[in-house]
């Protein structure tokens, strides 16, 4: 007899600007997968801040994300759909993209208890709640997270301060090579 599963496999949607990435992203991604909370996450780096924030060019930022994220194997990767879709990343239009071309996943989408007051504030927040189980990621004691973020890391490159204890070995050896933040 062959038993043919009916669940659809869930995805963990993990966007933001990774500028840089950091070990705080990346304990998110083993804690999320070691706790079975999804089955896969997918990485996206987002293509122009939706708020006018400035950011490093996508491709490093990509680029720093395959050396943070690569090493978590095949249940974690890069999404380039943003950089494809164009324009501002309005999370809504990511997410209802996703859901058009993928309809055999289930989203969830992965924000990080910084971002809650923020959430108001993002395009279409309140239809957004409607369509997608949200995953929020608490900070402080608790929280692989802790207080690791990566202005305090742009911060100490400009300075010319350690950030070893921070980013994975592989984004730190990129940022220095070139010369990013400084």
């Amino acid at each position: 007899m062959v038993f043919v599963s009916t669940q659809r496999r869930r995805i963990g949607l993990f966007g933001g600007s990774f500028d840089p990435p950091h070990l705080g992203h990346v304990e998110i991604c083993k804690r999320l997968l070691l706790r079975n909370q999804v089955d896969e996450i997918w990485i996206i780096p987002c293509f122009l801040h939706p708020f006018g924030k400035p950011i490093l060019p996508y491709e490093h930022r990509k680029t720093m994300c395959h050396f943070a994220f690569d090493p978590l194997g095949k249940r974690v990767a890069i999404s380039n759909v943003e950089m494809e879709l164009g324009g501002v990343s309005h999370t809504i239009r990511t997410i209802m993209h996703l859901k058009r071309t993928h309809p055999e996943y289930a989203f969830s989408l992965i924000v990080g208890e910084d971002n809650e007051e923020q959430l108001r504030e993002w395009f279409h927040f309140e239809e957004m709640k409607r369509i997608i189980p949200i995953i929020l990621i608490p900070r402080g004691n608790d929280s692989p997270i802790s207080d690791i973020s990566s202005s305090d890391i742009r911060e100490r490159m400009t300075k010319g301060e350690s950030i070893a204890e921070l980013v994975p070995m592989s984004v730190a050896v990129y940022m220095i090579t070139h010369a990013l933040y400084r």
